[in-house]
């Protein structure tokens, strides 16, 4: 990656950048008696210039950018490969002559070589409501292609046949994604006697137009993909509370409710695998005397399974996982200004998934599946160590 910029001495609010950047990468794997190979090749280019309309109330950035990405997959002997070339400008504009009040609001526009003409846009508002609380509004758009592989890699470590319902021969012939964000965020600050806090509130939600929906649960056998059709959205609620009661003593808490689903085969149903409840708790103490103590618990609620009905019955599983606990700890003693001692324990509760591999005593079974971990599958961990700063 290279970057480039240049200020013009007599206007400090100009100013022109360049970034540059090349990517090149491989993987090769074998799941079983089926190889993967994946070559990605990318390079990168954005042009960014920026200044002012009037005065520093009003200001913009504009440029062009390009992306040239060769993609080359083989899965099974089948080969998959495409080339994504995609010119485009885009245009910023900054708004904060309103007191208390910033508006971002931006546009880019793309020429890809198979999707054709796109454009993109974006709006970001906050409002300071006081100077210990603030609003902000986000929304826009966005496009990718998916790499149903490299996106899916816990599915390949199965016996499940990969069907692709492909539209075209570009690629995996699913075309592209595309979708729609909107979010809003609430943040306060507060202090109890001497003691500061905040809280932070968030809730976003993504409506996807187009989509290449991975379906698990038509077939236990199968990995049917396909374009969207039907509704596809995420919503989620995240609310954090941070407060420190006593000096060098921190709490956090964190709570996350995220509500996925997908139009599939056999209904909309829930994404698979994903808690719809998390909840976190995080405690801190650090004394006078260079001990730090950290307390953590993670609470993860009930997950869909993909539907593996059809199975002999002691290859299936449930429809759905138990809500479980995690819990972890670290003891730290600084020594100095270079040495650090310390000691911990992670999954305190030594809570494990069972059955974590259907079919595991016969691999080349067509009902082997290594894809469906909902929970941990690492013991009890108990760690020492040291760390040395050079510096």
């Amino acid at each position: 990656t290279a970057k480039i910029g240049f200020s013009f001495p007599q206007k400090k609010f100009k100013s022109l950048g360049l970034i540059l950047s090349a990517t090149d990468f491989k993987n090769e794997a074998y799941y079983g008696m089926r190889p993967y190979t994946g070559k990605q090749n990318t390079l990168y280019g954005n042009l960014i210039y920026q200044s002012i309309i009037g005065n520093s109330f009003h200001k913009f950035r504009t440029g062009l950018s390009f992306t040239n990405e060769n993609v080359k997959e083989n899965f099974i002997n089948k080969n998959f490969k495409r080339r994504e070339t995609v010119p485009g400008a885009f245009f910023e504009y900054t708004m904060s002559a309103i007191t208390n009040f910033t508006a971002i609001a931006g546009i880019r526009a793309d020429q890809h070589n198979e999707y054709g003409f796109l454009v993109t846009p974006r709006l970001h508002l906050k409002y300071d409501i006081d100077k210990n609380s603030s609003f902000r509004f986000t929304a826009g758009s966005g496009f990718r292609t998916a790499n149903i592989f490299a996106d899916n890699i816990s599915h390949l470590a199965s016996n499940r046949n990969f069907l692709i319902q492909s539209q075209n021969n570009y690629g995996y012939g699913l075309g592209y994604e595309k979708a729609w964000n909107f979010g809003l965020n609430f943040t306060h600050k507060f202090r109890i006697n001497t003691n500061h806090g905040s809280l932070s509130i968030d809730a976003y939600r993504t409506n996807f137009n187009k989509q290449t929906v991975i379906d698990v649960d038509a077939n236990p056998q199968q990995v049917n993909i396909y374009p969207l059709q039907g509704k596809s959205y995420s919503s989620s609620i995240q609310a954090e509370l941070n407060y420190s009661p006593l000096d060098r003593f921190d709490i956090r808490l964190a709570y996350r409710y995220l509500d996925v689903k997908t139009k599939y085969m056999s209904g909309t149903l829930a994404k698979p695998l994903i808690a719809k409840h998390r909840a976190f708790i995080n405690l801190a103490y650090e004394t006078e005397s260079n001990w730090k103590f950290d307390y953590t618990t993670q609470w993860n609620g009930k997950k869909r399974i993909p539907n593996t009905s059809s199975n002999p019955a002691d290859k299936q599983m449930a429809d759905f996982s138990p809500a479980y606990i995690q819990m972890m700890a670290q003891v730290t003693k600084t020594l100095g200004t270079k040495w650090d001692l310390y000691a911990g324990a992670e999954n305190i509760t030594n809570y494990t998934q069972k059955n974590i591999i259907i079919s595991a005593d016969d691999p080349f079974s067509p009902y082997f599946d290594a894809g469906m971990v909902w929970g941990p599958v690492n013991e009890r961990i108990i760690y020492f160590g040291f760390r040395f700063k050079i510096k």
